[in-house]
């Protein structure tokens, strides 16, 4: 019997290519997986579905950390979000303890700033410490931005070098500027590099944001000359230099910029991303589309709070700070009606003072006396013409 032969034609073809199935191809189909397995966890009017949340608190009720993380930890960080703000105030803490280290921190983010601060002082700091070093820096100053100074102090002292020297300068920058909201994770080569030198270099260091759409290119003091797109990366020769591909770019963001005119920006020029430099042109980070959006959204709404007088207040504040937040208005809205009052007891005197006897007389003499008109006699009634 002749030995049999390997399959050959599109077959074998096929099998290589399953074999050769990268880690990121992997990685993406276990994602589009679970993304088809996920539950809505919504009703029709767009909140927590009261099935899915009940389900989630008697999970918490008897501990039973294999239904969270079965359930909740596999949702997105927006969506965890969502859950975390439709639980009562005892179950949020409870609900991270549980999910312990598969407890994406990313999604203290998408919540109101009072439930981030409740949950953050719950968490053991070996727990949180960890979590903000797997963070990208954007997202781990959001969450430092809203503790006390000692407390944050505390943190950045425990965390590694290289993570507290990125984190503290973008704290440094003004609240509310786009250095506080920029990711000091990104790519930058020299431009005497060939495109197959970059290439090469992307693949091998392990130390590269998790996912862009464009490199950076720099001088040995770090300004900023120009970037260049992955896909024109991808479709140029390996030994072509990366100064002959780069673009210039023509609008880089100042780190101390505020946070609306950076968004301005990207309106303006329809922008993915956008690099952010000091005041020298240095580049010291990169700032996103997905970050521009949530600095929309926040804008938007202190706007239409400033127009109710409201503040920076939230829902999910309690009594006390919701009134610390609205004095101010609130004794400004007193001390006006308070005005108005005094106003209108003025105008209240002035009438009384017309319905004094002497007052009323003339009055009514001057309101009762008829005038004459032509087209009358003397006794009102109307004259008659031949």
């Amino acid at each position: 019997m002749g030995a049999v032969s390997e399959p050959r034609g599109q077959d074998c073809v096929a099998d290589r290519k399953v074999f050769r199935m990268s880690h990121l191809d992997e990685e993406l189909l276990n994602q589009s997986e679970t993304r088809e397995q996920t539950r809505d966890i919504y009703d029709e009017e767009g909140t927590v579905s009261a099935e899915f949340l009940g389900g989630v608190q008697q999970a918490i009720a008897n501990a039973d950390s294999a239904f969270l993380l079965d359930q909740v930890a596999s949702l997105h960080e927006s969506e965890i979000g969502d859950v975390i703000e439709a639980l009562d105030h005892e179950s949020r803490p409870e609900l991270v303890r549980l999910l312990g280290n598969d407890f994406d921190l990313t999604a203290l983010t998408e919540v109101d700033e009072a439930i981030r601060l409740n949950i953050i002082e719950s968490l053991p700091s070996e727990q949180l410490i960890s979590a903000l070093s797997a963070l990208d820096s954007d997202d781990a100053v959001y969450i430092l931005e809203d503790l006390a100074d000692e407390e944050r102090e505390g943190i950045l002292a425990k965390l590694p070098f290289t993570e507290r020297i990125r984190l503290t300068r973008s704290l440094d920058y003004p609240e509310s500027s786009a250095g506080r909201r920029m990711q000091t994770e990104f790519v930058a080569v020299p431009p005497f590099w060939t495109v197959g030198q970059t290439i090469d270099y992307m693949r091998e260091d392990d130390d590269l944001p998790e996912s862009f759409s464009q490199i950076f290119v720099v001088d040995p003091t770090f300004r900023l000359l120009g970037a260049a797109d992955l896909d024109r990366i991808l479709r140029t020769k390996r030994q072509t230099k990366i100064e002959t591909i780069m673009r210039e770019t023509n609008h880089p963001i100042d780190a101390e910029l505020d946070q609306e005119e950076a968004a301005q920006v990207f309106e303006q020029y329809d922008l993915l991303s956008a690099a952010v430099v000091d005041n020298n042109g240095r580049l010291v980070g990169v700032l996103t589309i997905d970050d521009v959006v949530d600095v929309i959204h926040e804008e938007a709404d202190e706007d239409i709070k400033r127009l109710g007088g409201v503040g920076d207040e939230e829902l999910s504040d309690n009594v006390m700070r919701a009134v610390r937040s609205r004095f101010g208005w609130l004794l400004i809205n007193m001390a006006t009606a308070f005005l108005s009052a005094s106003v209108i007891g003025l105008f209240d005197e002035f009438y009384r003072s017309d319905a004094r006897p002497g007052r009323a007389d003339a009055s009514r003499g001057f309101h009762g006396r008829q005038c004459r008109n032509p087209d009358h006699d003397g006794d009102g009634a109307r004259a008659r013409y031949p």
